[in-house]
């Protein structure tokens, strides 16, 4: 009875965890690492075993400063918080507090903007390539 029990645990575990594997989008049109504008981008995606995926913005400036856009809960590119950090000082912002709250919003704004960028720069770089191989056709 003991072995049954265990047997329906592993399965159930297991069909949860290929049933949840599923449900998130597929994000990985915006993996990217290059430069936009003057500021170096990657995103990125994480994977966590049995817990919800990340989607992580990072932008550097020209002066140093790096601030960490994080999208970690129901893959919805919506940010849970945001990190910045300037001379060595790390500051966590997170939707929950008073503080973080506007700055979640703004940060919001300038993730979305360079989501659309991230899409155009991958579009003129498969058009590039496309010029360039029907040039090579010539």
């Amino acid at each position: 009875m003991a072995i049954r029990k265990t047997l329906t645990s592993i399965v159930l575990a297991g069909a949860l965890a290929l049933g949840t594997a599923g449900c998130s989008e597929d994000r990985s049109r915006y993996v990217y690492g290059g430069k936009i504008g003057e500021d170096r981008v990657t995103f990125t995606q994480e994977s966590h075993f049995l817990d919800e995926n990340s989607n992580i913005l990072t932008v550097t400036k020209p002066n140093g400063r790096v601030i960490k856009y994080t999208d970690r809960v129901r893959d919805d590119l919506k940010l849970e918080y945001v990190q910045i950090t300037d001379k060595g000082i790390i500051t966590t912002y997170t939707v929950n507090d008073e503080v973080g709250k506007p700055i979640l919003e703004e940060a919001q704004k300038q993730f979305d903007a360079y989501l659309e960028k991230i899409d155009e720069a991958k579009a003129q770089k498969i058009k590039r390539r496309i010029n360039q191989g029907l040039e090579n056709l010539e």
